[in-house]
C-alpha cells in the first residue's frame, strides 16, 4: 500500500513538472550585448528596444533598429541601401515597407530577409531581442 502511494506521488510530481507553465529560457547571444560585432554582417546579440546595429555595405543594409520588445515579439526597422529594396518574412511574421525602410514584427523563432540580409528573432528576455544576424 505504502509502496503505490509512493509510485502514485512520484509520478504526479514527475507530470506537475511538465506543465507548459515552465518559464522558456532566454539563448545566450554569442556576442552578448556588443552591437559593434554586427559591423561585419555577422552577430548573435541581445538588443533592447532603441538599439541600432550599423551593417557593412554588401548586405545592402545600412542599419537595423530595434523599435520595440515585448514578451515574445519584437519590431525592427532596416534601412536599406542602394535601389534595389525587397523583403520577405519566414514563420510567423508581418512585414511593410516604406521608400528605403523595411519595418517587420516578428515573433520568436521566425525570421525576415531584406536586401541581402537575414535576421532570426531566437528569444526574448529581459526586455531584449536575441537575434541572430547574417548576410545572405
Amino acid at each position: 500500500m505504502i509502496r503505490r502511494l509512493l509510485l502514485s506521488l512520484a509520478a504526479l510530481a514527475l507530470v506537475a513538472g511538465c506543465g507548459s507553465d515552465s518559464p522558456v529560457e532566454t539563448p545566450k547571444p554569442a556576442d552578448s550585448a556588443d552591437l559593434a560585432a554586427c559591423a561585419d554582417g555577422i552577430c548573435e546579440v541581445s538588443a533592447p528596444a532603441g538599439a541600432k546595429m550599423k551593417l557593412p555595405e554588401k548586405t545592402n543594409v545600412e542599419f537595423v533598429t530595434v523599435q520595440s520588445v515585448d514578451a515574445d515579439t519584437v519590431v525592427l526597422i532596416a534601412r536599406g541601401i542602394g535601389t534595389r529594396q525587397g523583403g520577405a518574412c519566414s514563420g510567423k511574421c508581418e512585414a511593410w515597407g516604406t521608400g528605403k525602410d523595411f519595418k517587420a514584427k516578428l515573433w520568436t523563432g521566425s525570421g525576415l530577409s531584406y536586401n541581402d540580409l537575414s535576421i532570426t528573432l531566437l528569444g526574448v528576455g529581459d526586455g531584449a531581442a536575441v537575434l541572430k544576424i547574417k548576410p545572405l
